[in-house]
């Protein structure tokens, strides 16, 4: 692995930890809460420890949303998606049939057909890199609307009227963390497909098993509480 592409790694593996915290955080609260509003038994297992419970809730949108900033940070010492992007277009050798070979021969050794999957995969070119990039684009329409409850109140805690406050809430729908982190995990999905199967990227379906997961877990911290 050359230098650069090591460079792209660092980003990546930053990129894609974080948006993974950021959906498991989201969805285990979403599901968890939704789960409770539609079942009493639910409600009063978490009532036991409601204050944890509360704590939890909080937890969770505020840790969400900060790890939303890190994605998106400007910031020159920082990583983010940006970086991430400009790395993976200026490193395309990175993404090369040589180097998809060693990576699955690296993984699973050598397997019959092994040269006709490589010859047939794809080496990402610049209209594959607009694509990913028009889906960061969208993520950060978005992200506009969520960064200044992130700078005002989340990161710094400004000092603010209730009804700046209460503007700052109200500016942000849940549906718009969900719509964010599931444009973010179908990137990051798109960045792992072309380097480790060499798929051109495919953004008309969702990247859906992280969120399933997620779901899984509260399903069987549920259980767990019942059963106690």
């Amino acid at each position: 692995m050359t230098v650069k592409a090591s460079e792209y790694k660092k980003h990546y593996d930053e990129f894609a930890q974080n948006v993974a915290y950021a959906a498991r955080t989201w969805h285990h609260h979403v599901h968890l809460n939704n789960r409770a509003a539609e079942d009493q038994v639910i409600l009063a297992a978490l009532d036991k420890a409601a204050r944890y419970w509360l704590d939890q809730r909080y937890a969770a949108v505020q840790t969400t949303i900060i790890f939303l900033g890190k994605i998106f940070d400007n910031d020159g010492r920082v990583h983010n998606v940006d970086k991430t992007l400009r790395a993976a277009h200026e490193e395309k050798e990175h993404f090369s049939k040589t180097e998809l070979r060693k990576r699955k021969v690296e993984s699973g050794g050598e397997f019959e057909g092994l040269d006709e999957y490589v010859q047939n995969a794809t080496e990402p070119d610049s209209e594959d890199f607009k694509a990913i990039s028009a889906e960061v684009k969208k993520a950060k329409v978005i992200w506009e609307r969520i960064k200044p409850l992130r700078d005002k109140i989340y990161a710094h805690n400004e000092i603010l009227s209730d009804a700046e406050r209460k503007a700052l809430y109200e500016a942000v729908k849940n549906d718009d963390i969900t719509e964010i982190l599931q444009i973010l995990l179908n990137i990051s999905e798109a960045l792992w497909q072309i380097e480790f199967n060499g798929r051109r990227p495919d953004f008309s379906s969702n990247c859906t098993k992280p969120i399933e997961w997620a779901k899984d877990n509260v399903e069987k911290l549920i259980a767990s509480l019942l059963h106690a």
